[in-house]
């Protein structure tokens, strides 16, 4: 069980890690370059973790869902659900709000400076409910 506890918590912890390191460090570098190489970066980021990130939130939200069953007779139960819930919406919401702005953005859209104004705001209030749910997953693994 430790062993299962650590991987879902490396798993969901470098995932914040990784969309925290977009938002803080990479958007903000993309931006001092000129309009030109901004764009191509931003497709070529795009364009790799356009295939990384659906794979690893589905595996962060199936290790989340397991360990959510493993403890369903613990009081940290209902923590766990809210931290499900989180995870599921998360994914919707990227689906829907985030992966279309972001293909704009790839794509080369006429107004792509604005749509990635747009989807790096969104992105962080996406970070922050990622960084809620690995606090709760957290806090029952650790209490």
């Amino acid at each position: 069980m430790h062993l299962f506890n650590m991987a879902t918590l490396f798993v969901v912890l470098t995932l914040v890690g990784v969309e925290f390191s977009v938002s803080a460090f990479m958007n903000p570098a993309a931006l001092r370059l000129e309009p030109e190489s901004q764009l191509r970066m931003l497709s070529h980021s795009a364009l790799v973790l356009g295939k990384v990130m659906p794979i690893w939130y589905s595996v962060s939200t199936l290790l989340l869902g397991i360990q959510t069953w493993l403890c369903w007779y613990t009081p940290g139960r209902s923590i766990l659900l809210t931290a499900d819930a989180i995870m599921v919406l998360i994914a919707v919401a990227s689906i829907f709000l985030l992966v279309p702005l972001a293909s704009r953005v790839a794509e080369g859209a006429p107004d792509w400076q604005r749509i990635n104004r747009i989807w790096d705001r969104r992105n962080r209030v996406r970070i922050a409910a990622l960084a809620t749910a690995a606090i709760l997953l957290a806090y029952v693994i650790v209490c």
